[in-house]
Parts: C-alpha cells; sequence; structure tokens
C-alpha cells in the first residue's frame, strides 16, 4: 500500500536488496525496453519472496525506499501488489482479487460477518451486470469484512487470493467460518468490504469500462443504484455510499481517501440524531497534527457557545499527502459546505497526543487546547468515531 510509513533500518537480505536495486534502476530507465528488463527482474524477485512468505524482505525493502527515493518506492509498491493480487493459473486465465468497499455509518455497531447465499447470488448477478466485462468468471467470499477482518502482508493477500480463485472456473463461492475472523472494532463510520476473484482469458478486459462502451463514470453510476440495493440489506440501521469495485488495493486506497470526507460528515449527522444538535449549531476546531512530519488533521466538534469537545475525527494523510498539500482547506471547505455554524482552523504545529488512560486520540478545542472528547452522560451510549 502507498502510504505513510514508519521508516527502519534494518540490514537487508539478499532479495530486499534485489528489491531495492531493480525498484531504482527502473524508476530511473530511459525507455520502455528497458523499463521491460527491469520490470521482469523486479516481478521475479517479488514473485520469490511472496512464494518464499517473505514478508519482511518485501517490507523492509519499501521502508528503505519510502522517503529516500519515493519513485522508486512507487515501482516497487505497484510490483508488490500486482504480484499479491494478479495470478494467472494453469489455464491461462489471468485472475483479480477485487474489493467492493462501502462506506457505512450507524448509531449502532456496522454489521459484519456472514453473506446468505442467496444475497450473494444477488451480488454476483448484479456485478456481472453493470461492472464487469463480458465472458468473465466471478467468485466471492462469502463474508461482509471489517477492516481488522482483511488479509495482513502481503503473503497472506496472495494465499488467499488463491484460495478464492480456485472457485473461477465454475463460479463457486468461498465459505468461511466467521467465527476464525478478528473481533471487529466499533466505530460510528466505517468501510466493509466484499472480496471477489474476477478471471479472463488473458488479455482480455476484466471490467465494462475497458470495453470502450460505457465509461468508467457510467459504471460507478449504474453501480451505485444497483450494487447498493443489493448491499444495503446487510447493513440495517446504516447510512451507506458503496463504491466502485477494483483491483484490492486500489479500492483500499479509494476507500480511505473517501472515507475521511465520510467521517467527518458522519460526525456532523451523528451528533444532530443523538444530541437534536443541528449543524448550524455546531462549532468545529481544526488543526495539523506532527511527529517527525505531519500525520494527519483532527476535527474536533463542540456546541456554539460551549468549549467542551463533544466529538473528535482524525483525517489521516494518505500516500505523498504532506504539510504542502491542500488538505487544511478541504476540511474547511466541507464542514462549511454541512452547515457547521463556526469553523475555525488552527495554523500551529499539534503534537500526536493521546489519553493516557484509554488510548484515545486527544482533539483541539476552541482556545487551542488537546482534550479529550466526551459526549454528555445523558446521552446514549456510543462507539468511536474512525
Amino acid at each position: 500500500m502507498k502510504r505513510p510509513r514508519t521508516p527502519r533500518t534494518p540490514r537487508l537480505s539478499r532479495d530486499a536488496t534485489q528489491l531495492v536495486r531493480f525498484a531504482v534502476a527502473l524508476s530511473v530507465s530511459g525507455s520502455r525496453i528497458e523499463d521491460a528488463y527491469w520490470q521482469q527482474r523486479l516481478e521475479d524477485v517479488v514473485t520469490h519472496s511472496l512464494d518464499k512468505r517473505q514478508d519482511e524482505a518485501l517490507e523492509s525493502a519499501l521502508d528503505q525506499l519510502w522517503s529516500a527515493n519515493p519513485p522508486a518506492y512507487d515501482e516497487l509498491a505497484q510490483a508488490i501488489e500486482g504480484g499479491s493480487e494478479c495470478l494467472l493459473d494453469s489455464a491461462g486465465q489471468t485472475q483479480l482479487l477485487v474489493a467492493l468497499p462501502i462506506l457505512a455509518w450507524s448509531r449502532y455497531n456496522i454489521p459484519s460477518g456472514a453473506i446468505p447465499a442467496a444475497r450473494l447470488a444477488e451480488l454476483q448477478a448484479q456485478l456481472h451486470g453493470h461492472v464487469l466485462a463480458a465472458d468473465t468468471r466471478l467468485a466471492l467470499a462469502d463474508v461482509l469484512f471489517s477492516p481488522d477482518q482483511l488479509p495482513r502482508g502481503f503473503v497472506a493477500t496472495r494465499t488467499f487470493a488463491r484460495t478464492l480463485a480456485s472457485g473461477t472456473a465454475t463460479e463457486t463461492h468461498l465459505h468461511l467460518d466467521t467465527g476464525t475472523l478478528p473481533q471487529t472494532a466499533p466505530f460510528i463510520a466505517d468501510v466493509r468490504y466484499v472480496l471477489g476473484v474476477v478471471s479472463a482469458a488473458a488479455g482480455a478486459a476484466l471490467f465494462r469500462w475497458q470495453e470502450g462502451q460505457v465509461s468508467r463514470e457510467q459504471v460507478a453510476q449504474d453501480w451505485q443504484k444497483h450494487g447498493s440495493a443489493v448491499l444495503q440489506p446487510l447493513l440495517p440501521a446504516c447510512s451507506t455510499h458503496v463504491l466502485l469495485p477494483n483491483a484490492y488495493f486500489h479500492a483500499w486506497r479509494e476507500s480511505d481517501m473517501a472515507g475521511r470526507g465520510f467521517s467527518v460528515l458522519a460526525g456532523v449527522a451523528y451528533l444532530g440524531a443523538v444530541l437534536n444538535l443541528p449543524a448550524a449549531k455546531l462549532n468545529a476546531v481544526v488543526a495539523p497534527f506532527y511527529d517527525d512530519v505531519m500525520e494527519e488533521y483532527r476535527v474536533g466538534f463542540a456546541e456554539a457557545g460551549s468549549g467542551e469537545v463533544l466529538h473528535g475525527v482524525v483525517w489521516p494523510l494518505i500516500g505523498s499527502e504532506d504539510d504542502a498539500s491542500d488538505i487544511g482547506n478541504e476540511i474547511e471547505t466541507l464542514l462549511r459546505g454541512a452547515g457547521i455554524g463556526q469553523v475555525l482552523m488552527l495554523s500551529e504545529r499539534m503534537p500526536l497526543e493521546y489519553c493516557d488512560d484509554c488510548g484515545a486520540p486527544l482533539f483541539p478545542n476552541a482556545e487551542g487546547e488537546l482534550v479529550h472528547a466526551q459526549i454528555p452522560e445523558s446521552a446514549e451510549p456510543m462507539p468511536h468515531l474512525h
């Protein structure tokens, strides 16, 4: 995943050293022919590392390049993601692990877990009808995954993709025992995923927009209409927004990006529903938070005329975003568009501080102090904001 990393400086293994060398060479290549040469060597080492279950070699190579050589980091990340989510079976079929993200918020716990067989069949039909190219095959996992339940690491992702891909020829869905999955952490706003593998002949289109008759934007609109109709019943008492299905890592990044604004708006709606505070009676304080570099913005919500922070939302920076990015203005525009009564943008660098007792992030109030967000005891209990 292309996201901020905590650099480490361990001694690189032989495979990690090769990954770094080939990624750097590819990033400075001067022709498509040279590109192909380095790309093949990079992919060979990635495949070897995945086959040998060497997540550490992949991660250490990424860590080495994260700040030292961002272009090479991007090349390596693409190669690792491709090796983890893209497969080729013995019959020459290309297979791609795909994710269907659904953003959701609720006053109650957001559901996850088993998907009934009938609902899975409806989902498969809608994907074939509105998202996937002709002559593709699809196998789905029968679980609505929370982020805590997704495969951990590149090797685990590839292993899961292979298991799921074994059913594509006959479009046999994968049954998983939800009792073996990690517990889902409760958040007011979060994302849920359905995972599948789509298969087609080598070189053939996987998605409708590749066929040239329908644009990606039109596919997204169609999926909003037809996908929502199938997925909404899996998330009762939730407000949802479905995102375009796509390759696993790309869909994951898109849900991370879209989920930030969705969580802010969910917080506004939640406070309105639970405390009967319309947006116009809320104030928001936004501040940048730093470790060695800027890591995130935090938004503290308070009732107009009160200094107590009722709730807070974390807006993490993703990928190449930094303090030169226009994220602050994006957040301010979003809050004003939601009708927030007053938006205060703080410019001072805030430290990444958390509550010593519960570990929750601290949020800025109008005086620039970092405080614990606290809902009144008279309100109903609620999960955390994601």
